[in-house]
């Protein structure tokens, strides 16, 4: 923790008349909302402004209460105007900032930034954050909606403190932050509205043709959907690994007409998601333990007309079935071809 500590220190020093832009990924998460909050806390007691930016869409459910409820202050594609850029729970690789002064990650990715605090040992970069906040001593009990945007953070990253990744530094900074967190806006965070398109959309993978099963994986296509309603697919994904029988979830759709999106969520603790990620989209996946997806861009697909459009849609998850269930995640064993 004191080289953490002191990188930060000397990026605040060499900042401290300049704006500072804290940047996220492109659909920000608990994490990394979390993560800025923090980072801005640190900063502002530094006597140093700053703005939080993100790139893409905001559509989870409870992403958006979270945002809502603690009132935090991010902006989608802001100007950069002169401001110097940091990358929390996220690097210049998978975010807008194309030359970050500095990065605060636990992913495994690597950065050109000048400054760098990245520790895959943590199960969240909020835990990171939080342990530089206790050892600066800038504890503020007036930030109490970043305390508890940080706890939120961690117990979504640890999938509440019982992921395989999660380290001891997460443990005790989920007890430090449930004591400085609001608790009414942390309860209604976590029994967070589910939007009715959800429902609807579980709906089609009852369908038939929309969806098949082997071996403990379960796949599912679900059709065309908005990019605001992105995030439905991870959610599916979840739910599907609760279903008796199945292990491994694959939910695909194509989102604004432009990309094929994929969501895997797993409970087996000996696949290798982000390999399996890989090698079904190669540079367009990627994962961690228990969980991954993949972004392909399709960018033809916008000039077709209505009936090609359904037939594309057949094929891809005529397509998408076949490469999935050809290969035993699981096990390693051979499923066959779709008929």
């Amino acid at each position: 923790m004191e080289e953490k500590v002191e990188t930060i220190l000397e990026f605040i020093e060499e900042v401290k008349d300049k704006k500072v832009r804290i940047v996220m990924h492109a659909s920000p998460d608990p994490d990394a909302v979390g993560s800025a909050m923090g980072l801005r806390s640190i900063l502002k007691q530094k006597g140093i402004e700053t703005s939080m930016a993100y790139s893409g869409e905001i559509s989870h459910p409870q992403n958006k209460t979270i945002v809502n409820i603690l009132s935090i202050p991010i902006a989608k594609n802001p100007t950069k105007n002169g401001h110097i850029d940091v990358c929390v729970d996220c690097t210049e690789r998978n975010s807008i900032a194309e030359e970050p002064m500095m990065v605060i990650d636990h992913h495994r990715l690597d950065s050109e930034a000048k400054y760098k605090i990245i520790d895959p040992t943590y199960g969240a970069c909020s835990t990171i954050v939080w342990e530089i906040i206790k050892e600066l001593e800038l504890i503020d009990k007036n930030e109490i909606d970043t305390y508890t945007a940080l706890l939120l953070g961690i117990r979504t990253d640890t999938n509440d403190l019982i992921s395989e990744t999660m380290s001891h530094g997460d443990f005790i900074a989920y007890q430090d932050l449930l004591e400085l967190s609001d608790k009414d806006k942390l309860q209604k965070a976590m029994n967070y509205p589910l939007p009715r398109y959800l429902y609807n959309k579980r709906m089609v993978l009852h369908e038939e043709g929309y969806s098949q099963e082997a071996n403990g994986v379960f796949i599912g296509g679900i059709g065309f959907i908005p990019d605001e309603q992105r995030d439905v697919i991870a959610i599916l994904a979840e739910e599907y690994t609760r279903m008796e029988s199945v292990q491994t979830a694959v939910v695909f759709a194509i989102t604004g007409k432009k990309n094929l999106e994929v969501s895997v969520r797993t409970h087996l603790v000996s696949l290798d998601v982000n390999q399996m990620m890989q090698d079904l989209f190669g540079e367009f996946g990627g994962g961690k333990s228990n969980a991954g997806g993949a972004k392909i861009p399709l960018n033809f697909y916008i000039d077709l007309d209505e009936k090609s459009a359904d037939q594309f849609w057949k094929v891809t998850r005529k397509h998408m079935f076949r490469n999935v269930l050809k290969e035993n995640w699981n096990n390693g064993d051979e499923i066959g071809d779709e008929e």
